[in-house]
């Protein structure tokens, strides 16, 4: 990335909706200005509800929280679904995107 990023690329990031995963994503954010792909508390809250309406079995959101540099929203309303998410539940949505 760091290659990349010289050379004058612009990257948009998605990540998990867990703890690392959003300090993950605060790190890429910070290092190459990366802009948050489907990564805001009104996404996550949508993804959860709808794994859940889907009967998608949930994975518990655990350890410290990590709150998220560009959404100071997001860290609380994970904390209150309790719900962790990998990347892919937003597959289809981020392929829609790529169009």
């Amino acid at each position: 990335m760091d290659a990349l990023a010289s050379a004058g690329c612009v990257f948009a990031y998605h990540g998990d909706f867990d703890w690392p995963g959003i300090a993950l994503a605060n790190r890429v954010m910070q290092r190459y200005a990366a802009e948050p792909w489907r990564m805001s508390a009104v996404d996550y809250e949508y993804l959860a509800t709808r794994a859940q309406l889907n009967g998608t079995p949930s994975i518990a959101l655990i350890g410290p929280s990590s709150e998220a540099a560009w959404d100071k929203e997001l860290a609380p309303t994970m904390d209150a679904l309790g719900i962790a998410l990998h990347e892919e539940a937003a597959l289809d949505l981020l392929l829609e995107d790529l169009g």
